[in-house]
């Protein structure tokens, strides 16, 4: 699957980098995602622009329930302007 997230939280052990079970399980969530939006681009033929409009709406929704969301939107629009390559 795609690199979505840089996962910090891996350390180093013995020469091979071991990983916490919160980090694995957000790579489990990513690439279940990933899994989706293939499985829509591919074989169900959706454009690319509906799927972001989608998760964009679904990002949107999710960040309404959460508290302090102007500093986790900041998080948001730096992951995804570094995500894309956006300057």
């Amino acid at each position: 699957m795609a690199k979505i997230i840089d996962f910090k939280n891996a350390k180093p052990r013995h020469r091979k980098p071991t990983v916490d079970g919160e980090a694995i399980r957000l790579m489990q969530l990513a690439d279940e995602i990933d899994s989706v939006i293939l499985r829509y681009l591919k074989n169900e033929n959706i454009d690319q622009w509906d799927i972001a409009g989608v998760l964009a709406h679904r990002l949107g929704t999710l960040l309404g329930h959460v508290e302090d969301k102007e500093k986790l939107w900041d998080v948001c629009e730096k992951v995804l302007k570094q995500q894309a390559v956006i300057k």
